[in-house]
C-alpha cells in the first residue's frame, strides 16, 4: 500500500477563484513543481483507474516531472493502471532534442519502469499528415467505443482524465496558436497537424474539443514574458487559444510562480502568505 508522506503540502502564496477557474501562485518554479506534483499523488490515489493522462512539454516540465517521479517513488504509488498520450509533439523523430515524447521518456516514463503498453505517443517519424493521421487512428482505437458507428468515428472526442498543459508567451496551449485559431477551431478531428510560428514549426496537437472535454484540466504558467497574456485571459481581455480554452471549461486549475499583482475576480480572493 503506498506510504502517506510525512511532508508539508507546499502551499501556494496566494489562490484566487473565478468562475472559470483557480489560480494557484507560487513563489519559485520549484515550488510550483513540487505542489503540482502533490496534488498528482492526490489525483492518482484517489481517483478510479484507469486513468487516461495527457503530458505537454515546456520549460516547467523537466522539474515537474522531475518531481512527480520522485514523489511517487517515494509514495509507492502503482502506476500500472495509467495511460499516457500528449497533448502535442513536434513532428521530429523521438529521440530529438526537441520531442516531448522524449522528454516525458527520460524524466518521467522511465524512471517510473512505465511499459510502453501504456504509452500513446505521436511519434514524429513520417510527413505531418501522415504523423496527424497515425495519431488520430490512435486515439480512435484508445479510446474505441464498440457501440459507436463507424460514421462517427472520425468525430470523437477522447476524455482525457487529466491533461496537463503549458502557456506560451502569446498565449498558445497545446500547439494550439493565436494565428490558427479560426482554422482550428473549425477542425472536429481529435488531433491534426499545424504549422507554428516557432521553430519547429511543423506539429501535431490535440484539438480544442478535447482539451476542454477533459475531467481535469491543469495549466503550468512559468517564465519571463507571460504576465500579461495570462492576467488578460484571466479577466476576459483578450481573445487567446487560452482564454479561448478557460471559457469553455467549467473549471480549470493554474499553477503559476509569476508575479500577479491583486486580481480582481467576480468571486471572493482568497489570499495565503507563506
Amino acid at each position: 500500500m503506498p506510504h502517506a508522506s510525512n511532508k508539508e503540502p507546499t502551499p501556494p502564496r496566494r489562490i484566487w477563484k473565478t468562475n472559470h477557474c483557480t489560480i494557484n501562485a507560487f513563489a519559485s518554479a520549484n515550488e510550483l513543481a513540487a505542489a503540482v506534483a502533490e496534488q498528482w499523488i492526490q489525483f492518482i490515489r484517489y481517483e478510479n483507474p484507469p486513468l487516461s493522462i495527457a503530458l505537454s512539454g515546456g520549460r516547467i516540465t523537466r522539474p515537474l516531472f522531475s518531481q512527480i517521479t520522485r514523489q511517487t517513488l517515494r509514495a509507492q504509488l502503482d502506476c500500472s493502471k495509467l495511460r499516457f498520450f500528449w497533448a502535442d509533439e513536434r513532428c521530429v523523430p523521438p529521440n530529438h532534442q526537441a520531442s516531448n515524447f522524449r522528454l516525458a521518456q527520460k524524466h518521467l516514463l522511465h524512471p517510473l519502469s512505465i511499459d510502453k503498453q501504456q504509452q500513446f505517443p505521436f511519434i514524429g517519424r513520417v510527413p505531418p499528415k501522415a504523423m496527424a493521421k497515425k495519431g488520430l487512428e490512435m486515439l480512435l482505437a484508445a479510446f474505441h467505443n464498440p457501440n459507436q458507428t463507424s460514421k462517427d468515428k472520425t468525430t470523437t472526442t477522447p476524455i482525457l482524465d487529466l491533461a496537463i498543459l503549458g502557456m506560451g508567451e502569446d498565449g498558445h496551449i497545446a500547439s494550439l496558436f493565436p494565428e490558427n485559431m479560426e482554422t482550428d477551431l473549425r477542425r472536429t478531428e481529435a488531433c491534426f497537424n499545424v504549422t507554428a510560428g516557432k521553430p519547429p514549426p511543423h506539429r501535431i496537437t490535440l484539438s480544442y474539443d478535447v482539451l476542454a472535454a477533459a475531467k481535469e484540466a491543469w495549466i503550468l504558467v512559468s517564465g519571463q514574458g507571460k504576465t500579461k497574456t495570462l492576467l488578460q485571459a484571466i479577466q476576459n481581455q483578450n481573445h487567446t487559444p487560452i482564454h479561448l480554452l478557460l471559457s469553455r471549461r467549467h473549471s480549470t486549475q493554474i499553477f503559476t510562480d509569476l508575479p500577479l499583482p491583486e486580481l480582481k475576480t467576480n468571486t471572493p480572493t482568497q489570499t495565503q502568505e507563506k
